[in-house]
């Protein structure tokens, strides 16, 4: 569909949801059927598909909230371009805000804090992990920090770490993660972070958080 390449018709059941189309388009994106910068044509991607262009449309949207799309004014919709820089960022201010929402719930005496919920995490994507359900296991992930700055009491706080486009940096991460062949080491990273969390062992929680995410080193490797 773009640069020349064609895009097979994937085997999508007869009432595609946006949602589906979502999921589709994420794993187009990474396979390099719309290669960063590319444009994504509504119409071409309705035909595809064969759903309603209103049903592309408000995937799109999803996709642009997530942060896998940017919108620009009279020229349409593009695939953002992945910037090592600014997965760097990503990862630097997401643990500043995880380490207030970890300090914050524990001067609270984890009055807000869903433990129970965290740990349940941990448990199941450890099962995702056998189950070799990567989609499933990148929400969980999410859900598992997500719950963390919930613990905070603050919705401030989560409005900002809401704002950082997880899915988008999350959804790279492991893909290379998953390229490696280590995803189960991060059931046990996350089981790590939950550990010292619950005992409020904030001066060791920081290296924890910091040596779960991807190694850029891994990342350039994976990139030439």
């Amino acid at each position: 569909m773009n640069n020349g390449t064609e895009v097979q018709k994937p085997a999508l059941k007869r009432r595609v949801l946006s949602d589906d189309v979502v999921e589709y388009l994420i794993d187009a994106i990474m396979k390099g059927d719309f290669p960063p910068g590319s444009k994504i044509v509504e119409l071409q991607v309705a035909r595809l598909l064969e759903v309603s262009q209103s049903t592309i449309r408000e995937a799109l949207r999803e996709l642009e909230t997530r942060g896998f799309l940017e919108s620009r004014p009279f020229r349409g919709t593009f695939v953002r371009k992945f910037t090592l820089e600014g997965l760097k960022d990503y990862f630097k201010t997401r643990t500043e805000l995880e380490l207030i929402a970890a300090r914050w719930a524990v001067e609270n005496d984890f009055a807000s804090m869903d433990l129970a919920r965290i740990e349940r995490c941990v448990q199941e994507m450890g099962r995702f992990v056998v189950e070799e359900d990567h989609v499933a296991f990148r929400k969980k992930d999410m859900e598992f920090h997500k719950t963390l700055v919930e613990g905070s009491g603050s919705p401030s706080l989560l409005s900002a770490w809401s704002a950082l486009c997880h899915s988008y940096w999350a959804y790279f991460g492991l893909y290379f993660e998953q390229k490696q062949y280590n995803l189960a080491d991060q059931t046990g990273k996350h089981a790590a972070i939950f550990t010292l969390l619950s005992a409020g062992r904030l001066g060791e929680l920081r290296e924890s958080i910091e040596s779960h995410y991807v190694d850029i080193g891994v990342i350039l490797d994976l990139m030439e």
